[in-house]
């Protein structure tokens, strides 16, 4: 299930990409909307692995991990949900730095949750 996981983020970020690259071209607008209901399966799909993950290896986990976990989770939907933001916000014109500033902040912690340990002792 973890390989499912990853996978499933690794095709959202690309259909992300995609649909960035799509934006503001005139005559793309179909194909972006259709990419981007595509990336929102995606991210149903996303979820649902990290959920089936979270359930298998950390109920009845100790508290420390679980707890990590959970940070780890919520690092996840906040990563969607900057990536949600972004398009969306580009697709109005608006401006969309602060998506792209809490997408690098929550990447970088949620990637760094995943592999064990925060850099620099950021936590203990």
């Amino acid at each position: 299930m973890t390989h499912l996981h990853i996978t499933t983020w690794a095709v959202g970020i690309i259909l992300f990409i995609v649909v960035l690259s799509f934006m503001g071209k005139e005559g793309k607008e179909k194909a972006a909307k259709i990419t981007h209901m595509v990336l929102r399966l995606f991210y149903v799909l996303i979820l649902l692995t990290g959920l089936d993950l979270f359930f298998r290896f950390y109920i009845g986990a100790p508290w420390s991990e679980t707890t990590e976990a959970l940070v780890k989770s919520a690092g996840g939907i906040w990563i969607i949900a900057a990536m949600e933001m972004i398009l969306i916000r580009g697709k109005k014109g608006k401006p969309t730095f602060g998506g792209w500033l809490q997408f690098v902040i929550a990447l970088i912690l949620t990637i760094a949750l995943g592999f064990g340990r925060l850099p620099m002792g950021i936590l203990p």
